[in-house]
């Protein structure tokens, strides 16, 4: 099986990838872990906002909206 490894930022609506790294420091990690955002969880993109606005995603059927900056740190892989 061929995984594409990518950054979040990369994928459109509707498109789902697990996450393989959360790339960031202490309060980076604390806040996306407090949202559920943890290595090998299955993220879906929801929305995307338009012109650099937050990317809304669903993990465990729980939606959270996240920046473009903090979506761009997580490192996923789509099948």
């Amino acid at each position: 099986m061929i995984h594409l490894e990518q950054i979040l930022t990369n994928l459109q609506p509707k498109q789902k990838a697990r996450i393989l790294k959360l790339e960031g420091g202490f309060g980076f990690q604390k806040n996306v872990r407090s949202r559920g955002i943890l290595e090998g969880k299955i993220v879906e993109v929801i929305t995307r906002q338009p012109v650099g606005g937050p990317i809304v995603i669903s993990i465990d059927k729980r939606n959270t909206a996240i920046g473009r900056g903090m979506a761009s740190r997580i490192i996923v892989a789509v099948d």
